[in-house]
């Protein structure tokens, strides 16, 4: 219950109403967009009659928070529905060659029409073709737009950018302006329609009280619309139960169901580690306990999302890291937290980890042994003393021990989630274990790193972790 009580307060600090509270940015990160105008008679129009496509373009993803409304955004329902809540296709980081990419679009025929798998495939008939069906569009819009599309594409794939995500959206043409899909109001209805039905499980509606409102609604909906780990079929770290009962388990009215969706698209967007450790990502929960606790959680999270240093880890993987784990030991009482280590897979969401009610002063001693480690190992250094650079170094020690040994690198990654889980649960560390693990892989290391500094700064990170170990293992 905490982790979704801090994620609901997290929701109710962004004030959504409405479908905004539903939205997320369609991207990650930094990203490109691939604008198809569409042309429409009637761009506000119930019915869209579409003539074709007059342009494409290519652009930046915006990151203005107005942005979210009209990007209309929210994740699918499943990997392999054939509708989505919006008029886009993922397509990922692209290939480097125009040549890779085209075969990506129309396949490696250049039939696309038959090639399944191809992007413009999927488009026609995994994103559009529902606008038809549904009435949104007018029926033969689908043909026009695809009868312009293909020749449009090719304009733009020598300007993709291999290194970055991109998408392709579409929107109108209205006289030479790209109305986004959240400007368009048979786009929004298609949108609120979807959400509808996704939200309902159907059947006779009966009065459920809601498990975190405590307060009987008709309306009501299930966690598994929300986190895709919290599923029926198994026991996750939310209630899991058979499918037949999935109505009764953890039911939620609609408004406290929009505070826990606007709190998790604001955790993803602004308060997930994700440098820590591959493909992995660390959600960091605030959650007010006291007094004057959602001034306090207000102003935690504006300084984390404005305010936090950034210092280059030089050797830790050259990476720029936002000090969230320095912020928070820096909190004093009136605030806990929580925090969920997950990762990706296609459409799934993978738990590693869940650690609740992390109160600060234990942030504030890990971040003091630290500290105290660095220094006795490295001398008056200035760089790397904080709790976020202890959290980043862990995995990266590991990962240099086990040099190319893949199978290697996946025990170190669970052995680190592992290791911080007890760092944040107050535990007992496992310190001869790790040193095991160093010694039997010096050698190799010796052999395999051809850099003399980057050896030593392995040995001594390691170094610095049986140091740490051992003190914090005295204190626990």
């Amino acid at each position: 219950m905490g982790f979704l009580d801090a994620i609901s307060q997290m929701g109710a600090l962004e004030k959504k109403e409405g479908i905004e509270a539903y939205l997320k940015f369609p991207l990650e990160g930094e990203g490109r967009v691939i604008r198809v105008f569409l042309d429409v008679y009637d761009p506000y129009a119930k019915v869209l009659q579409v003539l074709g496509v007059s342009k494409v373009d290519l652009t930046d993803i915006v990151w203005k928070p107005e942005m979210v409304l009209k990007y209309l955004y929210r994740d699918r329902v499943g990997a392999n529905t054939s509708w989505g809540f919006t008029p886009l296709h993922k397509i990922g980081k692209p290939k480097a060659s125009v040549d890779g990419n085209k075969k990506e679009f129309f396949g490696e025929t250049g039939l696309w029409q038959k090639e399944d798998k191809s992007y413009l495939y999927k488009i026609k008939h995994r994103v559009l073709a529902d606008y038809e069906k549904e009435g949104v569009f007018a029926e033969g819009s689908v043909d026009a737009i695809m009868r312009d599309l293909p020749a449009m594409i090719m304009d733009v794939l020598d300007q993709l950018d291999n290194k970055l995500s991109h998408i392709v959206l579409f929107g109108i043409d209205n006289r030479q302006d790209f109305l986004y899909p959240g400007d368009i109001p048979a786009f929004v209805n298609y949108f609120n329609s979807k959400l509808q039905k996704s939200l309902d499980r159907g059947g006779i509606s009966t009065k459920k009280k809601c498990a975190l409102c405590r307060k009987e609604a008709h309306n009501t909906s299930t966690l598994d619309k929300i986190f895709k780990f919290a599923t029926f079929d198994k026991v996750s770290f939310l209630p899991g139960l058979d499918k037949s009962g999935a109505d009764s388990s953890f039911p939620l009215c609609y408004d406290c169901f929009e505070k826990v969706t606007s709190g998790r698209e604001r955790v993803e967007r602004t308060l997930t580690k994700t440098t820590s450790i591959p493909k992995v990502r660390i959600w960091i929960v605030p959650e007010g306990t006291g007094i004057g606790e959602s001034e306090r959680l207000e102003k935690l999270v504006k300084d984390l999302e404005r305010n936090i240093d950034e210092e280059a880890l030089n050797t830790l993987g050259e990476q720029r890291e936002q000090a969230y784990f320095q912020r928070l030991a820096r909190e004093e009482q009136g605030l806990i937290f929580h925090f969920l280590f997950w990762e990706r897979s296609n459409s799934q969401e993978i738990v590693h980890l869940m650690v609740e009610d992390v109160p600060p002063e234990r942030l504030a001693r890990l971040e003091r042994l630290w500290k105290t480690s660095m220094k006795s190992v490295f001398g008056d250094v200035k760089k790397g003393l904080n709790l976020d650079w202890t959290i980043n170094s862990l995995y990266w020690t590991l990962d240099k021990m086990s040099g190319k040994n893949k199978s290697g690198k996946t025990v170190f990654k669970d052995f680190a989630i592992n290791v911080i889980g007890k760092m944040l649960k107050e535990e007992k560390l496992p310190v001869l274990t790790f040193k095991k693990f160093v010694v039997s892989r010096t050698n190799r290391l010796m052999h395999e790193e051809s850099k003399w500094e980057e050896k030593r700064q392995i040995i001594l990170y390691s170094q610095v972790w049986v140091n740490f170990m051992t003190m914090l293992n005295e204190e626990v």
